[in-house]
C-alpha cells in the first residue's frame, strides 16, 4: 500500500499534468479579444496566470516529494502499480470526490428543476453528508435561499432561462416559478 508521501506525490504529479494540458487548450478555449487597453485585459490571461502558477508550483512540489522517496528507498511514480495507486488516491480524496459528483448533479439539475430546488437538494444533502443537518442549518438554508432569489432575481435583474419542470404547470404558475424558484 502506498505511504501517504507517495500519494501526495502522484496527486502532485496528476496536477501538473492536467494543469500543463489546459495551459495548452487555452488558445483554442478563450479567443483573443481586440482591445485598445493592453494584452493584460484579454480574458484569458487569468486562466494562464492560475494555471501557469498551478503548474509551476504542483512540479515544484511533486519533484521534491519523489526526491524524498527515492532517498528512502521506495518506488517512485510510474514504477508502482497503478492499481495500488488509484486505491490510494481514492481513498484518501472520498470526501472531495462525493462532493464534486454532487456539484456536478447540481449543475445539471438547474435547467430542470431550478435554481431553488436544486440549491435546496445540494445543500441539504452535503449538511447531511457532514452530519450537520438539523433545525438551525434547514432555517439557515431557507433564508439564504430567500435571500439570494431576492438580491439577485428582484435586486440586481438575474434571469435564468426557463426551468423545464415549471412548463409542466399551469401558464399563471410557470411564470410565477420561473421567476422566484
Amino acid at each position: 500500500m502506498p505511504t501517504q508521501t507517495t500519494v501526495k506525490a502522484d496527486i502532485y504529479w496528476i496536477l501538473f499534468i492536467v494543469s500543463v494540458v489546459l495551459l495548452i487548450l487555452v488558445p483554442d478555449q478563450a479567443a483573443w479579444v481586440e482591445t485598445r487597453r493592453g494584452w493584460y485585459t484579454q480574458p484569458m490571461m487569468g486562466a494562464l496566470l492560475g494555471l501557469g502558477i498551478l503548474a509551476i508550483f504542483s512540479a515544484y512540489r511533486a519533484v521534491q516529494l519523489t526526491r524524498c522517496e527515492i532517498r528512502q528507498g521506495r518506488r517512485p511514480l510510474f514504477r508502482r502499480n497503478p492499481l495500488e495507486t488509484l486505491v490510494g488516491l481514492l481513498d484518501s480524496y472520498r470526501t472531495a470526490l462525493i462532493s464534486s459528483l454532487l456539484f456536478f448533479l447540481y449543475i445539471k439539475s438547474l435547467p430542470l428543476i431550478g435554481f431553488v430546488p436544486a440549491t435546496f437538494i445540494f445543500v441539504t444533502v452535503l449538511l447531511w453528508l457532514s452530519r450537520l443537518l438539523n433545525r438551525t442549518w434547514l432555517v439557515a438554508t431557507i433564508g439564504t435561499l430567500m435571500a439570494l432569489v431576492l438580491i439577485f432575481r428582484v435586486t440586481v435583474s438575474v434571469w435564468m432561462p426557463d426551468v423545464w419542470l415549471y412548463s409542466l404547470l399551469p401558464d399563471h404558475l410557470a411564470d410565477f416559478a420561473n421567476r422566484y424558484l
